[in-house]
């Protein structure tokens, strides 16, 4: 099962990624070549014929597989903002964005403050 729900994940997330490509191809007028390979490449292990297929009408001369990984930024996928859901007696009460450096007090003190009126009596536990 666990594998399963990375596998269906990852399959989520390149759906994603292939509606956002999409939508910036409608705007500029095409997908360069480099951006399509590369999500073929990322597609290879969980659709391999098509991707084999694909590899090839695009100029691939040796298997999708031998292809190069594709390299990321660690600091260009860093968001400045994170989510964060407040919880009152197990319930999500809201959710607020805050930024990525929000020292502990700061977002309990922010928490407080967005729910007013909705804390009735005493806190029992804060858990951050």
């Amino acid at each position: 099962f666990f594998f399963f729900f990375k596998q269906k994940t990852a399959y989520e997330m390149l759906r994603s990624l292939v509606g956002s490509e999409m939508c910036i191809r409608d705007r500029n007028g095409g997908m360069d070549i480099e951006t399509l390979k590369t999500f073929i490449v990322l597609i290879a292990p969980f659709a391999p014929h098509i991707a084999e297929e694909m590899w090839y009408e695009l100029g691939g001369v040796d298997s999708v597989f031998h292809a190069e990984w594709p390299n990321y930024d660690e600091e260009a996928m860093k968001s400045n903002e994170i989510i964060i859901p407040i919880q009152i007696n197990g319930k999500t009460k809201m959710i607020i964005n805050v930024p990525a450096d929000i020292t502990k007090e700061r977002l309990i003190s922010l928490a407080k403050e967005r729910l007013g009126e909705k804390i009735t009596g005493t806190i029992d536990k804060e858990i951050y």
